[in-house]
């Protein structure tokens, strides 16, 4: 089963490697990752994760807000 996540970041591209690097240090698949830049310093980034392994997709948003530069976490 395939859940997907949206937030945003202010650093872009550092921000990105940092949460992808998050979730796979704690076990997440990433199936599917999206960048869109909003403005000068706000980035979207749009995650797909696979929780075939039933390690919980709730866990994976609290690793998510647990990271400094990423706010306004919504699941779509």
């Amino acid at each position: 089963m395939c859940r997907t996540v949206c937030f945003k970041v202010s650093s872009g591209m550092d921000s990105a490697a940092r949460v992808l690097t998050t979730l796979r240090r704690k076990n997440f698949s990433v199936r599917e990752f999206t960048m869109k830049t909003i403005d000068s310093n706000k980035t979207r980034l749009i995650v797909t994760l696979e929780d075939e392994k039933n390690i919980g997709f709730d866990r994976a948003v609290l690793q998510m807000k647990k990271l400094v530069d990423v706010y306004d976490i919504k699941e779509i």
